[in-house]
């Protein structure tokens, strides 16, 4: 895990060095056991190292191949490295360290682009051929690992993180309006090759961008999720059993590493189940497990992770959130470099925070609410697809099933309002589920916040199915891309890497293969892994049938403890000048929300919206938290070829 950056001229101008100095700095925290650079006329890479695998001055990077005419700069872990090796090896390529990314350098020059059809892992690499004077920029299948890009008449520039972009030329910080409407009325962003900054794109998943010196540059995809229509038939039994052989075997190439290893556990089915896959593979080997917890007892799920610590060989970690979280979040937006929709950051952050320096590798349970079902705003498409075979017996007993188990969580006038939107689905009318369950929200108008969620696209086919069609969408569009984002910048702020077991490529066909009404089945959210999984869980985590994931008291902090710096902020006379926001709207809902109504999420996205202009726009995250090279800054690991 590291963070890369490089430019590539296209006028045969020579890049300097102090440039790619200058993006590895901003990159520092990404990559603070060591820094690299490499020069080869209008090329320059700048690499800063995490220490995974092979922690020797051997695995340093830039790295080349045997002859010094391929380098590489790689950010992630190729973790199927072991396997390929010797074969690479059988071919007469000799191998200078015994890490994960040489692999990269020696498939490449076997099989061209194509070597990462042959990678389990997540990645983003920029590779330069010298030879072909040719730059390769890659990003992993699944989107785990970020990779931004701005091509022009001048060359390409790309870095692991847009705020290097903006280091080495400011004026990249110009706003995108259309994703600022898409963010205030969706909370999405991350939904395409489109960024928050106007000129800045990022390589979309499962892409390569290929240049070369003389200027013209492609963007093609090489592997693409299984669509919705793509369904096998297949049993409970049988899709379990294989749902648990896939996850294990994830678990266990995941499991790879030089340093030591640590579970995030929030106490829900997904996290809960790695813990138990992995005591099952570490045997007498303890777990370090991570769990944040909040003081309020009813967002508070510390009695399921005391459950799963208890019955498996753990050592825990436990953080509580505070209150006091304005100061924080400046930070916390400077890395993520996008304003956020709502709760879920700050307690995923502090995770991490505790998580450093105890651990350098975090295995996490992101992925499988997407794959899977996981969300119960995806139950007006269960009964949508439930009630077209609703005239078969089997049809009509799940249904039956379904409803009298939504019953059991909420009241008879929810259940009536879900089956409601499934008939409204079958319609083929619009409903308020949607993204994040009716969350469509903002301070823009009605009809700015309808074309913004119709540039989505339809959320479901019929023929292909409703729930799978729309867990489709949450894993290549919405959802999960975001989610990743997230997941990314919170824990290279913290010098941690994430590694995702439910993301392995495998796992993933097999699950979007699954039809939509196995993966939801009865009214069961997540029913293979469920089944999969709950003989060896604790029966407390097992059955649960909530849903909190990393739940945020912040509804009652806006009310108290949080609401005056947040009134300063979006009522300021900066907030106003930027014509964005309606000030009446926001002064409204503040009274609102302080009076007793829920505008918690509104307020949210405004208040970090603002945070991401002061940041970015104003300039003032890269004077408070950006790392400049000094003057006469000595060069760290400079090659030149």
């Amino acid at each position: 895990m590291c963070g890369i950056a490089g430019i590539l001229r296209f006028n045969g101008e020579p890049a300097q060095s102090r440039e790619a100095e200058l993006m590895a700095r901003v990159l520092s925290h990404r990559g603070p056991d060591g820094q690299g650079i490499h020069l080869d006329g209008p090329l320059a890479f700048s690499h800063r190292r995490l220490s995974i695998i092979d922690l020797s001055s051997r695995a340093n990077q830039p790295m080349s191949n045997e002859d010094g005419t391929v380098w590489l700069i790689h950010n992630g872990e190729i973790y199927n490295y072991l396997e390929l090796r010797p074969e690479l090896e059988a071919k007469g390529h000799v191998f200078r360290s015994s890490g994960d990314s040489e692999v990269i350098l020696h498939a490449y020059e076997e099989e061209g682009e194509d070597c990462v059809q042959r990678f389990n892992g997540m990645w983003a690499f920029a590779l330069w051929d010298s030879r072909r004077q040719k730059l390769l920029l890659s990003r992993d299948r699944l989107g785990e690992k970020p990779l931004y890009y701005v091509v022009d008449s001048g060359g390409v520039l790309f870095a692991s993180e847009a705020k290097a972009l903006l280091a080495l030329r400011p004026e990249l910080a110009e706003p995108s309006l259309p994703e600022i409407a898409q963010f205030l009325a969706t909370g999405l962003t991350d939904t395409g090759g489109a960024t928050m900054f106007r000129r800045v794109r990022q390589l979309l998943p499962g892409h390569h961008l290929v240049a070369s010196v003389e200027g013209p540059h492609t963007v093609k995809r090489y592997w693409a999720a299984p669509e919705p229509g793509e369904v096998e038939a297949i049993s409970m039994h049988r899709a379990a059993q294989r749902l648990r052989e896939l996850l294990e075997d994830s678990v266990r190439l995941r499991l790879r590493s030089d340093v030591p290893v640590g579970t995030c556990l929030s106490g829900g089915l997904d996290s809960s189940s790695l813990v138990a896959v992995e005591s099952g593979q570490l045997g007498s080997q303890p777990i370090h497990t991570f769990s944040s917890v909040f003081q309020e007892r009813e967002f508070s799920e510390g009695h399921y992770v005391d459950a799963v610590n208890s019955a498996f060989t753990t050592v825990p970690h436990r953080v509580t959130p505070t209150p006091d979280f304005s100061e924080l979040l400046e930070r916390i937006l400077w890395h993520q470099e996008v304003p956020i929709p709502g709760p879920g950051i700050y307690p995923q952050w502090c995770v991490m925070g505790l998580a450093e320096g105890k651990v350098k590798v975090l295995l996490d349970g992101q992925g499988a609410d997407e794959l899977l079902g996981g969300y119960f705003y995806f139950y007006p498409d269960h009964f949508a697809d439930l009630l077209r075979t609703s005239f078969r017996p089997a049809g009509l007993y799940q249904l039956a099933m379904a409803l009298a188990r939504v019953c059991r969580r909420s009241s008879p006038a929810e259940t009536a309002r879900l089956l409601k939107a499934g008939f409204r689905r079958l319609q083929g009318r619009p409903f308020e589920a949607g993204f994040k369950g009716g969350w469509y929200t903002s301070y823009l108008t009605v009809e700015a916040a309808r074309e913004v969620t119709e540039s989505l696209g339809p959320a479901a086919e019929p023929g292909a199915g409703y729930t799978a069609t729309s867990l489709h969408r949450e894993v290549v569009q919405t959802s999960l891309p975001i989610l990743l984002h997230y997941e990314d910048r919170s824990a290279m702020a913290h010098g941690i890497e994430t590694r995702v077991p439910y993301l392995d490529h495998r796992l993933v066909e097999f699950c979007m293969r699954l039809p939509g009404t196995l993966r939801i089945h009865a009214g069961v959210t997540k029913a293979p892994l469920r089944r999969a999984m709950n003989p060896a869980l604790p029966p407390a985590v097992a059955r649960r049938i909530d849903k909190l994931g990393y739940p945020e008291p912040l509804v009652h902090w806006l009310r108290r403890e949080a609401h005056g710096k947040v009134e300063e902020i979006l009522l300021s006379q900066r907030a106003r000048a930027r014509g964005i926001l309606s000030p009446e709207a926001v002064e409204s809902d503040l009274r609102e929300h302080r009076l007793g109504r829920n505008r918690m999420i509104p307020l949210y996205r405004a208040l970090t919206l603002e945070v991401w202009f002061r940041t970015f726009v104003d300039g003032e995250g890269m004077s408070r938290f950006g790392t400049y090279p000094s003057r006469g800054a000595k060069e760290a690991c400079t090659t030149r070829g």
